[in-house]
């Protein structure tokens, strides 16, 4: 259904405009060349460990990657109440999600939330997705000195993250985000970082309270790294078995396991992933590129940077891969780096 939906309503039509116009929209920048630096590095590799379907993904990622980085106007999504509108309506999908399947015997209460109505199946993607939206808002809350709000905010983050979802990813992506955001402030306006550090300590102290009162949330404590470290030291060495700069290929699969006999379905980071299946070139090509799209935000202060930050700490450590099908890794990567490289909005900031 996702796929159909990409189809009628971005893939063909961009196409479409793309054909039509000869690409004349289409201008060369250092984050487009390491774009098409990246998908021509995945296509060698899909030449020896790929098949067509691979070649499909690459052109879903470049079409989505031209239509928001140079065809749509980015300026809707960097108003304020759409950061807003955005993170409260998820919040509250979430959160009635659970409370519908609280009230109708799907889950028990306190259950982890597996499954989630319509594509929001997942919970590690979903805690990242609110942390992320969260990020984007946070710049709107403290230039408006909604501080009530954010408070609110952050609660209602933990309550979904913590107790909804039960997934821990999300939660060190927004404690990272907290943390940089108090350490900026601290320099830029006290009384701000002050409101900030007090909210964080007030809600804080109601997560610890939870974390001792109720089992659900203390066994995200108890659960520690839950075999992050050796799942990673394995998939390194498998890499460096395979190769350095060439990776083990699209398809790779381990056969150890973890210590309490878990399989490894896949390397549990956006960027060992990129290592292990496109080897070191792609994960340098990866990491330029988003060097030189957050330091793009920064410069021009957009808080899709914040957005895309955010994405990235949580995805290192529950990412995959990069290049498939649409999913939840475009809305946390792809959407963020392409709205903020595009020469629409560099323009308006240099003007």
């Amino acid at each position: 259904m996702v796929n159909n939906v990409y189809y009628a309503v971005l893939a063909l039509p961009s196409l479409g405009v793309l054909l039509y116009y000869r690409g004349a929209g289409v201008k060369a920048s250092s984050d487009l060349l390491l774009w098409a630096l990246l998908l021509a590095w995945f296509a060698v590799v899909g030449i020896w460990s790929g098949d067509a379907q691979h070649y499909k993904h690459l052109l879903y990622v470049a079409l989505f990657v031209l239509t928001v980085s140079r065809l749509i106007d980015p300026q809707p999504f960097r108003h304020p109440l759409f950061a807003r509108a955005l993170y409260w309506i998820l919040v509250g999908y979430v959160s009635g999600s659970a409370l519908f399947y609280w009230e109708t015997g799907h889950y028990a209460l306190g259950e982890r939330v597996l499954w989630l109505p319509s594509r929001m199946t997942g919970p590690i993607y979903t805690s990242m997705w609110i942390a992320c939206c969260f990020a984007l808002a946070l710049p709107g809350w403290l230039r408006s000195r909604q501080f009530a709000e954010l408070a609110f905010a952050l609660l209602v983050a933990l309550f979904c993250m913590g107790y909804v979802l039960q997934s821990r990813s999300g939660l060190v992506a927004l404690a990272a985000l907290v943390l940089l955001a108090s350490i900026y402030l601290s320099f830029r306006r006290l009384r701000d970082s002050l409101w900030l550090a007090g909210s964080l300590v007030i809600v804080g102290s109601f997560a610890l309270w939870a974390g001792l009162t109720y089992p659900e949330v203390g066994s995200l404590f108890e659960r520690a790294d839950a075999g992050r470290l050796q799942l990673w030291s394995i998939m390194l060495h498998e890499w460096y078995a395979c190769g350095l700069w060439m990776g083990c290929g699209l398809e790779h699969r381990t056969d150890q396991l973890l210590l309490n006999g878990e399989a490894i379905n896949h390397p549990h980071s956006i960027f060992l992933s990129l290592g292990v299946f496109g080897g070191a070139v792609a994960l340098v090509i990866f990491v330029a590129l988003m060097t030189v799209v957050l330091r793009r935000a920064w410069l021009s202060r957009d808080p899709w940077g914040l957005y895309l930050a955010t994405a990235l700490i949580g995805l290192n450590f529950d990412g995959t891969k990069l290049i498939g099908n649409p999913d939840e890794l475009w809305l946390l990567v792809i959407l963020p780096a392409c709205l903020i490289s595009h020469p629409r909005l560099s323009a308006s900031h240099s003007g």
